[in-house]
């Protein structure tokens, strides 16, 4: 194969290699657990961002999976303070018009939903859910 690789713009950086060969994928057999799954089921991959608030010190962490091939999304979110105490954790199951986000450390629910009436008209609600401790209700 002729094919040479194009000179390197920055020598202080290594050469790249050329891409492996791409030879067809050996065939499964039907007892095969892909990825350590259902067979047939893949895992969703996991979406990991980290920011960093200069300011306060702070860092904010945001995991996410898409799930039932991208109908809805899983994710957590929390806070690290500079001595590494994690803060205001909250995790969230979201899809197109349906939404619940619960905040671990007040115990409180967040719900919204929305759906089309016609093409100019659309319903949204939101409903805040206080958890109460089983210590707080009274006993029947």
């Amino acid at each position: 194969m002729g094919d040479s690789l194009p000179p390197n713009p920055n020598p202080s950086s290594p050469p790249s290699l050329p891409p492996p060969p791409t030879s067809s994928p050996a065939p499964q057999s039907s007892t095969a657990c892909g990825g350590g799954g259902i067979v047939g089921v893949r895992r969703p991959p996991i979406r990991v961002t980290s920011e960093f608030d200069s300011e306060s010190s702070l860092f904010l962490h945001k995991l996410s999976c898409k799930l039932f091939d991208g109908l809805a999304k899983l994710k957590l979110s929390f806070q690290n303070d500079p001595k590494g105490g994690v803060g205001f954790p909250e995790l969230g199951f979201l899809t197109k018009h349906f939404s619940v986000l619960y905040d671990l450390e007040s115990r409180n629910a967040l719900l919204k939903g929305s759906f089309d009436l016609a093409d100019s008209l659309q319903v949204r609600a939101t409903h805040d859910v206080k958890v109460h401790s089983p210590a707080l209700l009274p006993l029947l």
